[in-house]
């Protein structure tokens, strides 16, 4: 009864992306710090209306991984970074800050002209 299952099983595990996962952070400390620092006390609907920004943003880049260019990514997602609390909002912002300037130095290129026929 099991063997019809195990090709589905099998197949299932190849749409896994292997290679330069997202991290997962806790931005929970992160929104707590950010409450405080705003408001100058804790309150726990900043700290929801925070981490509702930070679970966007983290659907986001999950949503738009693919499309970034693998130095952007390890230039802006630094999960392991020991100085700050990291964000999926910052790293969001970053990332799409890469984009932006790489495609305006495209758009500023000269095109090829083409001759003129007279």
């Amino acid at each position: 009864m099991l063997l019809p299952l195990v090709p589905l099983l099998l197949g299932t595990q190849l749409a896994i992306p292997v290679a330069d996962p997202i991290p997962t952070i806790d931005v929970r400390k992160t929104c707590q710090a950010a409450a405080g620092v705003l408001t100058g006390t804790t309150s726990q609907k900043d700290v929801d209306i925070c981490m509702s920004s930070e679970h966007k943003a983290r659907e986001q880049i999950v949503k738009d991984w693919a499309q970034y260019a693998p130095a952007d990514r390890t230039r802006c997602v630094q999960a392991g970074a020991k100085v700050y609390l990291p964000s999926y909002v910052e790293w969001l912002t970053c990332l799409e800050m890469e984009t932006a300037v790489k495609r305006m130095g495209q758009e500023d290129k000269p095109r090829p002209s083409t001759p003129r026929q007279r």
